[in-house]
Order: C-alpha cells, then sequence, then structure tokens
C-alpha cells in the first residue's frame, strides 16, 4: 500500500514538473517570436485584436454591467443599512472601495472574461489544431505564436482594463441608485464619501490585476487550445483551460492584494 502511494505521488510530481517546463518552454517561444515582429503585417494583426477586443470587450459590456449592478446594489444596502447598527458608518466609503475596486471589480470581471471568453479562445484554437489549420500556417512560414496569441493578448488587456472600469462605475451608481429603494442617503453625501475613501493606491492596484488578467488569460488558454491531437480531446483541454485559468487568476488576485495592502 505504501509503495503504490509513494509511487503515486511520485508520478504526480513528474508530471506535474513536466508540465510546468512544458508551460515555461511555451512562454519563451512566445518572447522570441517577438523578434519576427518585423516582418508581420500590421493590417494582419490589426484585423484580429479588433475583432478580439470587440468579442472580449464590447459584447461582454452588457452581461458584465448586469453583474455589477446587482452586486454593487446588494453590498451597498447591506452596507448602508448593517454598518450603523455597529456605529462604523464612517467607515463605509473604504469598505465600498475595499469590497468593489480592490476585489470585487477585477476579479469579477476576470472570471466573466474566463467563462466567456477564455473558453471560447481555448476550443477556437483546439479547433484550428485538430482541422490542421494551425499547421498549414506554419507550413507557409508564419508564426502562429505571434499571429495568435499576441493579438489575444493585447485585446484582452485592453479589455478587462475597460471592463474593471465600467464595473465600478456601474456598481457605485447603479448600486446606489438600487440601494435608495430600500434606505435614502443624499447623493451628495454618497459620491464625497466614496472619493475621500478613494487613494492612488487602490487605483493602481486595479490597473496592475488588469494588466496581469489580460496577459495570464489568453496565454493559458491558448497554451490548452494547442495541445488537442483530436477532437476527443477538446473539450477536455477547454475544460483544464478554464478551470486552471480561474486557479491562477484567483491566486493572481490575492497576491497583488498581500503585496499592495501589507
Amino acid at each position: 500500500m505504501l509503495n503504490r502511494i509513494i509511487v503515486y505521488i511520485g508520478t504526480k510530481a513528474i508530471s506535474t514538473y513536466r508540465d510546468i517546463m512544458d508551460f515555461i518552454n511555451y512562454i519563451i517561444s512566445i518572447i522570441l517570436s517577438l523578434k519576427s515582429l518585423k516582418y508581420m503585417r500590421f493590417r494582419s494583426l490589426y484585423n484580429t485584436i479588433i475583432n478580439q477586443t470587440k468579442f472580449t470587450g464590447v459584447d461582454a459590456l452588457i452581461i458584465v454591467m448586469i453583474i455589477a449592478l446587482l452586486l454593487g446594489g446588494t453590498i451597498i444596502i447591506q452596507a448602508l443599512t448593517s454598518l450603523p447598527k455597529f456605529g462604523v458608518e464612517n467607515f463605509l466609503g473604504n469598505l465600498l472601495v475595499i469590497i468593489i475596486v480592490r476585489e470585487l471589480g477585477p476579479l469579477a470581471t476576470a472570471l466573466i472574461v474566463i467563462a466567456r471568453s477564455g473558453s471560447a479562445i481555448a476550443t477556437e484554437i483546439s479547433v484550428q489544431k485538430w482541422s490542421r489549420e494551425i499547421l498549414s500556417m506554419e507550413l507557409v512560414g508564419i508564426d502562429t505564436k505571434l499571429f495568435i496569441i499576441l493579438p489575444r493578448i493585447i485585446a484582452s488587456i485592453i479589455s478587462i482594463g475597460a471592463l474593471i472600469i465600467i464595473f465600478d462605475i456601474v456598481a457605485f451608481t447603479g448600486g446606489y441608485i438600487i440601494s435608495q429603494t430600500v434606505i435614502y442617503i443624499p447623493m451628495s453625501d454618497f459620491g464625497r464619501i466614496i472619493i475621500d475613501a478613494f487613494t492612488f493606491k487602490d487605483i493602481t492596484a486595479a490597473l496592475i490585476k488588469s494588466l496581469i488578467f489580460g496577459i495570464i488569460i489568453p496565454t493559458i488558454c491558448c497554451y490548452y487550445g494547442l495541445k488537442p491531437l483530436s477532437k476527443f480531446e477538446i473539450p477536455i483541454y477547454v475544460s483544464k483551460a478554464v478551470i486552471r485559468t480561474l486557479f491562477v487568476s484567483i491566486i493572481v488576485n490575492i497576491i497583488v492584494s498581500v503585496l499592495f495592502y501589507l
């Protein structure tokens, strides 16, 4: 029994090590492909960036605003009704900024993008890999890392940064409007409380999170999208892409918060 456990742990450790090294080599190959950027036609990259930005950012705008409205309204109502009971209503602005701007806005936006666009990226590339489209591009001398992955990274950085800003604005303004159905607070007082609670560190942390999310989401999803060798492996690697991107995004969110606020 003990031997089986040792063999199982050893096998998993070796497999994990190989996966990590393979991913590191994948990242290195993306960085090295940047040398070929001067040989690429800008229009081909530009069209992909525009299409991916539209899909990741513009098309996701409605769902992001709805979720921001609902979450913002719930948080603000709970804060306005619960904090006075404990005599800490003076910390209302700080609490809302901590919850919405520092944590909820970046993380909720990233989770929406992963569930919607990340899975689509992994599926699209998996189908291209299975149908030999990627192989055909490589045979005619196209750097697929540069042509497929780089535009998606740029589009994700732009889209996630914009969506986080929109999420925060809708969460505060829409949440405030919803909260007026439960408890009244003058708009001027609410705005002053929020503005006074904002710091440059909050804005910087949110921007850094948006930048990191914009890089890791398409990078990991493209990595697993390039893995399938048959059509039967496509759903397996798509699910791996979504789950592991979710895990890494949550870890990154925690690390950035710890570095900035502890």
